[in-house]
């Protein structure tokens, strides 16, 4: 998975700029708006810049709304949420600064509700794709897309903590950066028992995960978690791959 993520995210950058409008390319970014369930907002973002041009990123939200609504594209609240998410990641990384925004990006972009006014721990599936969804979405900026920041120490004790009361003693991959922040919230015995799960999680084939069932004791409970983030961020990526190929090609592939 990690060379189709590495992929992705070349991609991404190589796409931040102008691309030529074709009928093609329009036709698709249409659908892909229209059939928004299950879209990343990767893609939902590829299809806006694919229908309007890059300058549509830069719009107010009710612009972007009534002009999809003209073109007969009424999004639904979890889609406006998405885009909404990849456009403000995009354009301002306050994602990687505030635990609050964070929060509540990592549920938009995995189509979650939220309440504003509160403080909610995220799913620790979510997180880690979100936060590489995030590295993504930042390297398709037109104006600097090789400017990624790295998570501030804010947001980081915020996963940690989402972590450690969802029962992890080790994080998934794409959060390890919080490593020391977990493992400094966990009791000195443990330290031994951390240390195989790190050894068993990376000595696992990934390749095989989807059939692979773990014993139900302390170490197969937290492989079972950590395969089954690893599993999610796979899937969503996989989708997110399929759906850009597509609206990169100048053949709608439903018309041949």
């Amino acid at each position: 998975m990690d060379a189709l993520l590495a992929k992705l995210a070349s991609g991404c950058r190589a796409m931040s700029g102008y691309q030529t409008k074709t009928g093609s390319r329009e036709s698709i970014a249409k659908r892909y708006l229209q059939e928004s369930a299950d879209r990343t907002a990767t893609v939902l973002l590829m299809a806006l810049r694919n229908l309007y041009g890059v300058e549509a990123l830069y719009w107010e939200p009710e612009t972007i709304w009534l002009s999809l609504e003209k073109d007969g594209i009424d999004l639904d609240v979890e889609a406006r949420d998405k885009l909404q998410a990849a456009i403000s990641i995009m354009r301002n990384p306050t994602f990687f600064w505030d635990n609050l925004v964070f929060q509540r990006t990592v549920q938009a972009l995995n189509g979650e509700p939220y309440d504003p006014e509160t403080l909610q721990e995220c799913h620790p599936g979510y997180m880690a794709w979100a936060a590489y969804e995030g590295t993504l979405l930042r390297g398709m900026d037109p104006e600097d897309p090789e400017t990624v920041p790295e998570f501030d120490e804010d947001v980081q004790q915020y996963i940690a903590v989402c972590l450690q009361r969802a029962g992890y003693v080790y994080p998934p991959n794409r959060l390890q950066m919080v490593s020391d922040n977990l493992a400094a919230m966990l009791p000195e015995e443990s330290r031994e028992f951390v240390a195989n799960v790190k050894k068993s999680w990376e000595g696992l084939d990934k390749g095989a995960l989807q059939e692979r069932t773990f014993p139900e004791n302390p170490l197969g409970v937290q492989l079972a978690q950590l395969s089954s983030c690893y599993l999610y961020v796979q899937e969503q990526a996989e989708s997110l791959a399929k759906d850009a190929v597509s609206l990169d090609q100048d053949v709608d592939p439903t018309s041949v």
